[in-house]
């Protein structure tokens, strides 16, 4: 059968709302080339609601003096920043050729861009004619020696359409940018230096935030947030010495590879989400960051008590509203098998459980019980969650070992509310354990409405994937 080599066009008859929705997707460079494909594309892209910068893709120069491990001081740097001022007033040039408002713009730019007064004209442009509604700005370094703090103007990011603000890579040496955003509801920090009075400054400036993300952040000491309207907080991979968060309205709270060395404090007493992950590169490169992961989980659920002079400070019980828990666990630790399951006896309300176990676990040495450790949840109370409220379990990284089958089969024959089991199998896996992983299938159920899912699969089959394995030894 011969084929139609031209092909008919079906996506050009498409309505231009769509259309402008496809490019939406696209960085400004492509987007603009779709101009070419006929006349009906030649300015869809101008009402698109979406827009995205590169600055940096414009100069073909930075890159080749990474590859050729040139030194700045041995190059031309006006002839470069030159060549990246005139490539980047195209991005004004592009802005203003855009006929509609925009609800997403993201610019990628570089220093030297904070310094010429590019970005701050952009922020002031997409505010007052294009009256932006979410704002992401990424700031890269040109030459690793650059050391620029962010001057941008006071009240900078007051705008009555702007609810949405990410900054990545920038250098905050106060908080004037921020000042009066009111209508700011979500900020996103990755990669920011700033300090802690900084920090608070911003948070009391933006008096209706909702949604705070600080990752990778730097300068950080102490995060301290009283505040009774944010109602989710996510902190990722950052190294702290104090947390104390007073919110009764947060209702999402996420800790991710967050270590925290002397005091901790939390105050939720509305929490419905908690995450709590940590990376596994990092627990297998230094025992003491996972003491300090494990002592953070320890306040938090009340299994460290209060002494004097020892710089702790306990936490009440936030988690007796919650529905929502992801936590990174090893299953064959006692340690952390003690806190799991006072974990389940103060989440009275606990509707959904994800588990992520460490690969490679290398962890302090455990508590010692008076029986093995296999038989830990057999000797453990059988707490509300589990057989009123518990619905749906999701476990990553399993190997199949003795202490990880014997918690899911409690579970499994323990919780009667329980409708979805999904188990994933890790890469370290063994044959010997995906088979013992399989047998999870055959048990009996509290539940009659329970489904148990295996993973990984191949040809949806996980039985099929178990085949493939070599025989190795166990986990």
């Amino acid at each position: 059968m011969e084929m139609d080599v031209e092909g008919v066009d079906q996506i050009s008859s498409l309505p231009d709302a769509l259309l402008s929705r496809i490019i939406s997707h696209l960085g400004i460079s492509e987007s603009i080339r779709t101009s070419i494909l006929s006349r009906r594309w030649k300015n869809i892209w101008k009402s698109s609601s979406c827009l995205h910068f590169d600055t940096n893709f414009l100069t073909k120069s930075r890159i080749d003096i990474y590859e050729r491990g040139a030194s700045f001081r041995n190059y031309d740097r006006k002839r470069l920043y030159d060549e990246i001022s005139r490539a980047t007033g195209l991005v004004e040039r592009v802005i203003d050729s855009h006929e509609t408002k925009l609800v997403f713009c993201s610019i990628s730019h570089i220093e030297d861009n904070l310094k010429s007064g590019l970005v701050e004209r952009l922020i002031k442009n997409l505010k007052e004619k294009k009256l932006i509604e979410e704002l992401s700005l990424v700031c890269e370094k040109l030459f690793v020696s650059d050391r620029f703090q962010c001057n941008l103007p006071p009240g900078i990011f007051f705008c009555r359409t702007l609810h949405v603000l990410e900054l990545k890579g920038y250098r905050l040496k106060d908080a004037s940018p921020f000042e009066s955003c009111r209508n700011l509801v979500t900020l996103r920090l990755d990669s920011v230096n700033l300090d802690d009075k900084t920090l608070s400054r911003v948070i009391l400036n933006c008096m209706f935030l909702e949604d705070l993300c600080l990752c990778s952040c730097t300068g950080l000491k102490k995060i301290e947030i009283h505040d009774k309207k944010l109602k989710s907080l996510k902190l990722n991979d950052l190294d702290l010495e104090g947390v104390d968060i007073e919110a009764e309205g947060l209702s999402i709270l996420v800790l991710n590879s967050v270590s925290c060395s002397v005091n901790m404090k939390i105050n939720t007493p509305t929490l419905l989400e908690f995450g709590f992950c940590s990376d596994g590169g990092r627990l297998q490169k230094s025992t003491q960051i996972y003491s300090r992961i494990i002592d953070l989980l320890e306040r938090c659920c009340g299994l460290l008590q209060q002494k004097p002079n020892n710089g702790f400070v306990n936490c009440s019980n936030p988690f007796g509203q919650l529905h929502t828990l992801s936590i990174s666990l090893a299953l064959d630790s006692q340690m952390e098998q003690h806190i799991l399951d006072h974990i389940f006896r103060l989440c009275t309300h606990l509707q959904k459980l994800c588990i992520s176990i460490p690969p490679n676990n290398t962890g302090p040495s455990d508590w010692e019980l008076p029986y093995p450790t296999f038989m830990f949840w057999e000797k453990r109370e059988l707490h509300d969650s589990i057989t009123h409220s518990l619905k749906l379990v999701k476990i990553k990284g399993f190997c199949g070992k003795e202490e990880e089958i014997v918690f899911a089969k409690h579970l499994i024959r323990k919780a009667p509310m329980l409708r979805r089991f999904v188990v994933e199998c890790g890469e370290n896996c063994s044959e010997t354990g995906a088979r013992e992983t399989l047998g999870l299938s055959l048990e009996p159920r509290a539940s009659v409405n329970l489904s148990i899912v295996l993973k990984p699969e191949v040809d949806g089959s996980f039985q099929n994937w178990v085949s493939t394995l070599n025989k190795n030894p166990s986990c």
